[in-house]
């Protein structure tokens, strides 16, 4: 199946199987029974701990994770450890080096309760038990060679987890904020150019990734984001007999000529997120001819106070409006033709399709709004839709009379889920029809820089 590959991929594919197999079969080996050893997880739900009493060996590390809809705290009775504010979905960890029973209560309600008990190590029958004593040999021993572990490389390529396809990528939904880049250059690599191994997770479980479509994405770094590398469809669910255990490979494509080539591997961890390892290559006269391109100017970013999404823009955006109220905030944009408004906000309890019609009946109430109606695309079907990841859209065509005149206009709403059941944000962009169709590439363009808070 490699054949129609170019030769140089065929080898550093190769070369970069042998990595994944020296690195990844030990870590899916071994890490999740050290984790079931030496980590422990509480759930915070409204309103207790689960379980409420916990009992673990010394060195153990505890995980809370907020799991109800309500703002908790983790606080130790006598001040040792603090979780500060936990939000829904967000979570604490803290490692007990001592014996003893550690009692913790929420700060934000008493009532809510918890207990780790840290018992004291195991003495090893094993380790207590002299051996008999063993000939040193004065010449060192040769039959294992040193070991070449490479170092991560000191900043990371940036990857994501994208809603839609590889061809209509979407908003960013999952992010991996553990990622390591492992490089190895021409000399490095047989001189067939560079070869790279990405890895990270992903918190969503693998099978949450059948129900829509999704891709991998790989961007130059956090600081270039807009420079596209390299993107893997992950597809539906394969038929039987596959399993979620055996994880996914998926090619992963070229981006906009960066020579970058390879496949993707997607594996199920023991917490239920998702391993995501991507290997890359690319020849030495395609990350020439790269390097050689010029390259889109660096973005601009705007992380919201309030929920902790970030909007990256290039500088054909330039900002009009930013504030902050409580429990909401809105953040607009301009392009010279037109406007993009994004508020996130505290209500339609959470529910993106209740958002969506509000704002349409707000922002078309204006007595100079008239003919409203749903927007159709070219063969006749109404243009609203979405999913669970992007939350729910409508546009609609209307007249707007000004004093001297009646143009038609264009009106975009899209609402996407922040805080499940409680919180939304919101995205209108109101245009002259007759320039709809140029803007609406660059929405979306500026939506594809959108972070949803992890």
């Amino acid at each position: 199946m490699m054949n129609h590959l170019p030769r140089w991929l065929r080898s550093a594919t190769v070369l970069v199987a042998v990595a994944l197999m020296t690195l990844l079969v030990p870590l899916y080996a071994v890490v999740p029974r050290a984790r079931a050893q030496e980590t422990f997880d509480v759930q915070v739900v409204d309103f207790e701990f689960q379980p409420g009493s916990l009992t673990i060996p010394v060195g153990a590390t505890v995980t809370w994770t907020n799991a109800g809809q309500r703002p908790h705290t983790v606080s130790a009775d006598d001040g040792s450890f603090d979780s500060g504010r936990l939000d829904p979905g967000e979570s604490f960890s803290h490692t007990f080096t001592e014996p003893g029973t550690y009692s913790y209560h929420c700060g934000f309600h008493p009532q809510m309760q918890g207990t780790i008990t840290v018992t004291a190590a195991e003495t090893s029958t094993a380790a207590a038990t002299p051996s008999a004593p063993q000939e040193i040999s004065a010449e060192p021993s040769t039959s294992v060679s040193p070991s070449q572990e490479l170092a991560p490389e000191a900043e990371s390529r940036l990857a994501h987890i994208h809603a839609g396809t590889c061809d209509e990528l979407g908003i960013v939904v999952y992010s991996m904020p553990d990622l390591k880049t492992f490089r190895l250059n021409q000399a490095e690599s047989g001189g067939i150019g560079s070869i790279e191994l990405i890895t990270g997770t992903a918190d969503v479980p693998l099978s949450d990734l059948f129900s829509e479509p999704f891709s991998v994405h790989v961007h130059e770094s956090a600081a270039n984001k807009q420079i596209y590398l390299a993107c893997a469809n992950v597809g539906g669910r394969p038929v039987a007999p596959w399993s979620e255990r055996e994880g996914l490979v998926l090619e992963a494509q070229e981006q906009n000529g960066s020579g970058y080539h390879g496949f993707a591997t997607l594996r199920p961890t023991a917490d239920g997120e998702t391993q995501v390892t991507i290997a890359l290559a690319v020849s030495e006269a395609s990350a020439e001819a790269a390097a050689e391109q010029e390259q889109p100017p660096a973005p601009t970013t705007y992380k919201s106070p309030s929920f902790g999404y970030t909007i990256s823009y290039g500088p054909a955006w330039q900002e009009s409006e930013n504030s902050t109220t409580d429990d909401s905030d809105r953040f607009v944009l301009f392009n010279g033709t037109s406007y993009i408004t994004f508020t996130s906000e505290t209500g339609f309890g959470g529910d993106p399709r209740a958002c969506v019609d509000a704002f349409v009946a707000q922002l078309t109430s204006d007595p100079n709004v008239s003919n409203l109606k749903l927007a159709v695309d070219d063969s006749g079907a109404p243009q609203e839709g979405g999913t669970a990841a992007t939350g729910a859209y409508a546009t609609y065509d209307h007249d707007y009379k000004f004093a001297d005149r009646t143009e038609p206009y264009t009106l975009y709403v899209g609402c996407i889920p922040l805080v499940p059941n409680e919180a939304v944000l919101a995205i209108v962009q109101n245009v002259p029809t007759a320039e709809y169709s140029q803007q609406v590439p660059l929405r979306e363009a500026l939506l594809r820089g959108l972070t949803l808070p992890q």
